[in-house]
């Protein structure tokens, strides 16, 4: 029985001394390895690949604590007189588009200068279908500054004036609902009520106004 049990005592005592002399350590099983796996993060959702667009850096910057975008776009060959008609014949065109309402105006020119302001108003849809329409009125400034091969274009003053309920309409600047701290969330992986539907359809709106001046100013029809 003694025996048994100093047996016992050295088959313990053994691999315990044996660590500490040198180079011993405990065999890693697979069970160790497979408790030790990183858990993969689950897959991004359609609608969070569709939002990454809309959540970069300067998606919708800011100057001065006011949003703002601003287009720089080269013409090579132009004059800063030939680009100033070619865009204020595209403005009074623009006033007049479909979802444009009667506000919306070519508001003051500067022939010597090349410059152009228009105040815009218009419909932005955010969904619809049969049966509803949900949208706001949408408010901004265009200032268009024409050189010699070179275009300046400025969207700012962007405000909204929205139907939250029948009768009830109230004006939101978008300094409290598109920019980074009301639309995202802190941990900046994601958009967040009220203003996520706001940012969407200002960034897609800011791009197809961009993209039509760009195509004006090339003579490509977009």
């Amino acid at each position: 029985m003694k025996r048994k049990i100093i047996i016992a005592v050295l088959s313990f005592i053994l691999p315990m001394g044996l660590m500490a002399q040198g180079n011993w350590e405990r065999p890693v099983t697979q069970q160790n390895t497979q408790n030790k796996e990183v858990k993969e993060k689950p897959a991004k959702t359609k609608k969070a690949i569709a939002d990454e667009k809309y959540m970069v850096k300067n998606a919708v910057p800011e100057v001065d604590g006011k949003v703002e975008w601003v287009m720089d776009f080269d013409v090579p060959g132009s004059t800063a007189q030939s680009n100033y008609d070619k865009m204020l014949a595209f403005l009074n065109d623009f006033v007049k588009e479909k979802n444009q309402l009667e506000e919306s105006n070519v508001s003051i020119v500067n022939k010597q200068e090349y410059k152009i302001a228009a105040s815009i108003r218009e419909w932005l849809v955010f969904n619809s279908n049969f049966f509803s329409i949900d949208r706001t009125q949408f408010q901004y400034t265009l200032l268009v500054e024409c050189f010699d091969n070179h275009v300046n274009v400025t969207m700012s003053r962007l405000k909204y004036f929205y139907d939250e309920r029948p009768n009830k309409t109230t004006v939101f600047k978008a300094e409290e609902l598109i920019i980074d701290k009301e639309a995202m969330n802190k941990a900046r992986t994601k958009l967040v009520r009220p203003g996520a539907k706001f940012r969407r359809k200002t960034i897609d709106r800011k791009d197809e106004v961009f993209d039509k001046i760009k195509a004006c100013l090339t003579g490509i029809n977009g």
